[in-house]
């Protein structure tokens, strides 16, 4: 009966918390980081409340300001903590959806957090939470805010003010694509920015081979499977595109992502370098991450893998081989703590991906 009583308590309390959010978030101008601290705070203190007055009503009223005290320390940091990484561990080790990961993560926080109060804050047995790192780990950020925005508009003017052909050629080791971390960290203002550059050597080939191949949009499918899913391009310059990309990312555990990316890509010629700059500018991720990728969320509020990407190709002839370089900019959220060498990699590989299927495709016609 008590454990019934509890999560009807929740139930309420998380209706409360989402009630309050909605209503900061459109009728004040704070930030969403304090809003959700007024929010869970006033659900806490409406299910202390309920707990005291229904689920273990009768306890002594001279020691509900010590109960309150425990109540904040136990429940309200284990909700916290609890819902975010738990939902984290069975999203991405135990390859669950996200909606039934999140409801693994509910079912799993209200037995931790009935254990905590009947044990620790309504019964007196001393429990000790030792979270600090936990939580600090567990911040995931999943809408894309207006600070990152700005820090990635910083980050790509001045990384452009440098003119591609004056910036320095990567060395290429072995006829494996050579990667290279050119911003290690990567910490901006609610958001993370990736950016590597790889360049290759294709031999016996000229420039205008592998321009062909980045410019053959009808046939990225093939020459990028299987994480091409669609590409349409439309002339809109005498050397630039409006092209469309939805792209897929399989993880090895199951999970499935799915991105449709609109970006503005144009050609020139300059100082004997053939460039390609690419610029998104609208990236909306698939909910489910399956075909048809039509149940897109709106933009900026998703997972907050991939918000941004930009991509600059620099394609130069040396003797009888070119030397074929893309540097990928990306914005994402934080990594969560921990996750920063594993996310990283991620980029990593796919922009090897891309140079491996660019010069396979260029060494074949």
């Amino acid at each position: 009966m008590r454990w019934l009583k509890f999560n009807t308590v929740g139930v309420g309390g998380a209706g409360v918390q989402l009630c309050v959010l909605w209503m900061l978030q459109h009728f004040t101008s704070i930030s969403y980081v304090f809003a959700i601290v007024l929010a869970v705070e006033i659900a806490i203190l409406h299910n202390f409340f309920w707990h005291e007055v229904w689920t273990w009503r009768g306890k002594p009223a001279a020691d509900r300001w010590w109960r309150l005290m425990r109540f904040h320390l136990g429940n309200g940091v284990m909700s916290i903590v609890s819902n975010v990484a738990l939902t984290y561990i069975y999203k991405e080790f135990a390859g669950l959806p996200l909606l039934a990961a999140n409801l693994a993560a509910i079912i799993t926080a209200a037995l931790l957090n009935f254990w905590v109060a009947h044990a620790w804050v309504f019964r007196g047995v001393v429990f000790f939470v030792l979270c600090s790192q936990l939580m600090k780990g567990a911040v995931i950020t999943t809408t894309l805010q207006a600070p990152a925005v700005v820090a990635w508009n910083q980050y790509i003017v001045e990384f452009e003010r440098t003119p591609a052909p004056s910036r320095p050629l990567l060395g290429i080791k072995g006829d494996k694509p050579t990667l290279a971390d050119l911003n290690v960290n990567g910490d901006v203002p609610e958001g993370f920015i990736h950016h590597w550059i790889g360049a290759v050597m294709i031999p016996d080939r000229k420039v205008a081979a592998v321009e062909n191949v980045l410019r053959d949009y009808e046939n990225y499918t093939r020459i990028y499977a299987p994480d091409c899913k669609l590409a349409e391009a439309n002339k809109i310059g005498p050397q630039s595109y409006d092209v469309r990309l939805i792209t897929v990312r399989i993880e090895p555990i199951g999970l499935h992502f799915a991105f449709d990316m609109h970006s503005k890509v144009e050609y020139r010629h300059e100082q004997g370098d053939t460039l390609v700059q690419s610029r998104s500018y609208l990236i909306r991720e698939s909910d489910s991450g399956h075909a048809p990728y039509t149940d897109l969320m709106p933009e900026g509020n998703d997972h907050g893998i991939l918000w941004r990407l930009n991509s600059y190709w620099r394609l130069r002839q040396m003797g009888t081989s070119v030397y074929a370089e893309c540097q990928a900019i990306s914005l994402s959220r934080r990594p969560l703590f921990g996750t920063v060498g594993q996310v990283k990699s991620r980029a990593k590989e796919s922009l090897g991906f891309t140079l491996r299927q660019t010069k396979k495709e260029a060494g074949s016609r």
